[in-house]
Parts: C-alpha cells; structure tokens; sequence
C-alpha cells in the first residue's frame, strides 16, 4: 500500500495506485504526492503538522506549506496515546515518541494519554 498527500489540503490517502481526485476540501481537485510505502514508522512534518506511517523516510517535496517538508521521526506506531502539549499534535506509538522539532518551536512536551 502506497501513502499519498494532498498538497492542498493536506489529507493523506492510502492506496494501492493514485487516489481518485475529486472532492478535495480546498476546492476541485486534490493535488496528490507520492509519500511512500506504508509502514510503521511514525513521521511528523514540523511545517505542515502532517502526520505518515511509512516504512522509511517520507519523500520531502509537495509540502502543503511550501517547497519541503521537515520531516521527524517519532517512533513506531503502537497503541499508547501521545499528546504533545506545546503543538497539540496527537499520535499513537509503542513508546514515548522523539522530542525534538516541535512545530511550535523547540522540543516536544509528550503527555501520555487515552
């Protein structure tokens, strides 16, 4: 399974091939990128706040915030909820996920939650 997202209103999509294109929140029609294959590496774009499980690092162009993403690795994906306090980003992983590159500057501030 392929990890597709849309450069205009940030949704991801997995798919097999190029999701369908209709129907984009932004207007008309969604502007997809190739992300990479599907896995349970957890990343974080520090610019656009995306969140992608991949098996490896996620492509770095079509940032929905302009040019590049800035991506981070956070952890492996599991079952344990975590919450950063500073940038309200929420992600579930098997541990407690990597500090550094807080969107809202900095390092993380992971609480652990339901």
């Amino acid at each position: 399974m392929k990890v597709y997202l849309c450069r205009k209103c940030s949704s991801v999509a997995e798919a097999a091939a190029n999701p369908e294109g209709k129907g984009c929140p932004a207007g008309g029609q969604h502007d997809w990128t190739y992300c990479g294959e599907k896995g349970k590496k957890v990343h974080l774009c520090r610019k656009c706040k995306v969140l992608l499980a991949t098996f490896a690092a996620p492509a770095d162009f079509g940032c929905p915030e302009g040019a590049y993403h800035e991506w981070n690795y956070l952890a492996e994906e599991g079952q344990d909820r975590y919450t950063c306090a500073r940038c309200s980003v929420s992600v579930s992983c098997a541990s407690t996920p990597d500090p550094k590159n807080c969107p809202a500057g900095g390092i993380h501030t992971w609480k652990k939650g339901k």
